[in-house]
């Protein structure tokens, strides 16, 4: 059955409380655990915006300093792309019921916290004389979660510039690499600061590995004193080997593949595609095994 002209009309839905709030009489929360926003898909959601509006309203709460203003709750995102469209209002309901452990829940569930900010978030909250598992229960994470991220806040030097930099922001990949800087923290210095390498799970892997190798061997070394102490490469950890070995195991293979037939052909083809850090990892490993072989 077709809807007359007038029917849409009652299938119209408002949003309980909602109202229109000026643009200019709102403020962001100064202690909003969210700081950094994506300029490049804030302009997105700018451009939706300006053609479409805002469909879901904003959170806020009365300004308790100044009669008539507002102070945003959730929704900072929306507000500041409603700037960038010259939007005059946007839709908002008020929320007296709300606090900074709701704007962190508001932001994990969309997973819209860097580590840094949850980082912020559980330093704060252990400055106000909560534990790691109060912490956890307030926004429903495990206390592994928190642990983890606490760590950001006090990093050895060399890793929080690379955390700045945005060369790694995996919590589990931070936390093995500070591990890796207990054990050996001259080799994880070398080995970050290499600007070509990559900052993987795999990568780190191999680098607390090759941290263990190392130790074994200068443990080997100090146990007999007939030994003689070897040669120290002048480039140490996975991605750091010398560009003499990288070329001595890389040409290597390609000779073992020709010696084994022209059907390999594609493996010659294959490590001459290689990157120069897919290289370094893969000469690394072969040096690590023929490292294992003589000790």
């Amino acid at each position: 059955m077709k809807n007359t002209p007038n029917d849409k009309h009652k299938y119209k839905v408002t949003t309980v409380n909602s109202l229109e709030l000026d643009l200019s009489l709102i403020d962001e929360d100064p202690d909003q655990p969210r700081t950094e926003f994506d300029p490049v898909t804030l302009q997105e959601l700018a451009d939706t915006i300006r053609l479409r509006g805002v469909k879901t309203p904003i959170s806020v709460h009365p300004n308790p300093l100044q009669e008539g203003r507002f102070i945003i709750n959730h929704g900072a995102r929306r507000f500041r792309a409603s700037k960038l469209a010259l939007k005059k209002t946007i839709p908002a309901f008020i929320d007296t019921d709300y606090s900074k452990v709701d704007q962190v829940i508001e932001n994990l569930q969309r997973d819209a916290l860097t580590p840094r900010e949850i980082a912020d978030f559980i330093g704060y909250q252990y400055s106000k004389g909560f534990k790691n598992g109060e912490i956890a229960k307030m926004i429903g994470k495990s206390p592994a979660f928190i642990s983890q991220h606490y760590l950001l806040l006090n990093l050895p030097k060399t890793i929080d510039t690379a955390f700045n930099a945005g060369r790694v922001n995996d919590v589990v990949i931070i936390n093995s690499l500070v591990n890796a800087f207990k054990e050996s923290p001259e080799i994880v210095i070398e080995w970050l600061n290499d600007s070509e390498q990559e900052i993987t799970r795999n990568s780190v892997r191999f680098l607390r590995e090759f941290i263990k190798t190392e130790a074994r061997q200068t443990t080997r070394t100090n146990s007999d004193p007939d030994t003689k102490s070897p040669i120290k490469k002048k480039t140490i950890g996975p991605g750091h080997l010398s560009t003499e070995n990288t070329e001595k195991l890389l040409t290597f293979l390609k000779q073992f593949y020709k010696d084994t037939g022209s059907q390999n052909d594609i493996s010659v083809k294959a490590l001459d595609s290689l990157t120069k850090t897919e290289q370094k990892n893969l000469t690394s490993l072969l040096d690590k095994l023929v490292n294992f072989a003589k000790a």
